[in-house]
């Protein structure tokens, strides 16, 4: 038995949004491969501990450690320190948006993480393309998306809705969704907006400016919606906002595009490096102004709905997880 323990905050239990390990557990678990999911404890503390004790005495051939940057590095920095002592192979998957930055200020401290890794890996050309230009390996696997979970449908869109789906915090930028949304009623009075995600701190924050500037009527926040219910939503929306600040693959953007639903977003990160402007999805600034610009674009022209539409479904396929799967079993195999 290949058992190989999976580093990272796994929360669906609470979110109800799996992330991406937690779905190659759920679809890579089989006879001869056994993956375990470290940590599903909310509290930070105990999720570290619970970390630290499964790296230290768990027995498995390899780790697997999502990387992210901030103070979720510190749990590459011990794992890999523990797991390369006791002669482990190390696979780090960089996911982290904000990672060029942080590696800015804290080259020695990732470069000392990246000596000890066996292989280093990420679903973001935009990082692989940072880190080979500071002549680090990094090789390229995208995340995979299970199509069958997001099916394309646009029989039953409702009009001037639009659609939100990130957590309630400062990188995804919720204000912006809700300033958007009154510009946007400047020219379609109707327009209503759907929150969906869990809170990480600005829930109320953003509830407050809703009421100020008078949106409570056009607003509906949902929280967290279970990763295999979220195609509901895009199919029935029409136009998805993505107000990120960082963006290191947009697995929430993918699974849009796969349902059809037109995406207006800003142009960080990964974004232009998958994505083309006017092709398979409007771009602009983290403006409420500009977002509002393309979203009037888009209500204005079915045209435009269409070809953005059929042309992120296209775009979407390329990353089937029947396409990916087989790269990740070699992988883990290996």
């Amino acid at each position: 038995m290949n058992k190989i323990l999976f580093i990272g905050t796994f929360l669906s239990h609470i979110t109800g949004s799996k992330s991406i390990s937690e779905k190659l557990q759920r679809d890579l678990s089989v006879s001869e491969i056994s993956i375990v999911l470290i940590s599903r404890f909310k509290n930070k503390f105990l999720r570290f501990i619970d970390i630290i004790y499964a790296v230290t005495f768990q027995n498995y051939k390899k780790i697997h450690i999502d990387t992210f940057s901030g103070q979720a590095f510190y749990i590459a920095e011990v794992s890999t320190y523990i797991a390369k002592f006791r002669k482990k192979k190390i696979i780090l998957t960089l996911r982290g948006g904000a990672l060029p930055e942080f590696y800015s200020k804290n080259n020695i401290r990732m470069q000392k993480v990246f000596t000890r890794a066996s292989l280093i890996q990420t679903p973001s050309l935009y990082l692989q393309d940072f880190f080979l230009k500071q002549k680090i390996q990094i090789d390229y696997l995208p995340n995979p998306i299970n199509l069958e979970r997001f099916p394309y449908n646009r029989s039953n869109v409702k009009k001037n809705s639009l659609l939100w789906v990130r957590a309630f915090t400062s990188i995804y930028n919720p204000d912006l969704a809700v300033k958007t949304l009154l510009e946007i009623r400047k020219t379609h009075p109707d327009t209503t907006l759907t929150m969906i995600g869990p809170d990480k701190g600005l829930l109320n924050k953003t509830k407050k400016l809703i009421n100020e500037l008078k949106l409570k009527n056009a607003i509906t926040i949902l929280g967290p919606i279970q990763n295999d219910k979220l195609y509901k939503y895009y199919q029935t929306h029409q136009v998805f906002l993505n107000t990120t600040s960082y963006e290191s693959f947009g697995v929430a953007v993918v699974e849009a595009a796969s349902c059809g639903i037109p995406i207006v977003s800003t142009k960080v990160g990964e974004i232009p490096y998958l994505w083309k402007h006017d092709e398979n999805i409007l771009m602009t600034e983290i403006n409420p102004l500009k977002f509002a610009t393309e979203i009037n674009r888009l209500l204005s022209s079915t045209k435009l709905q269409e070809k953005l539409s059929k042309n992120a479904r296209k775009k979407a396929e390329t990353f089937d997880w029947d396409t990916v799967n087989k790269q990740w079993k070699k992988l883990l195999d290996e």
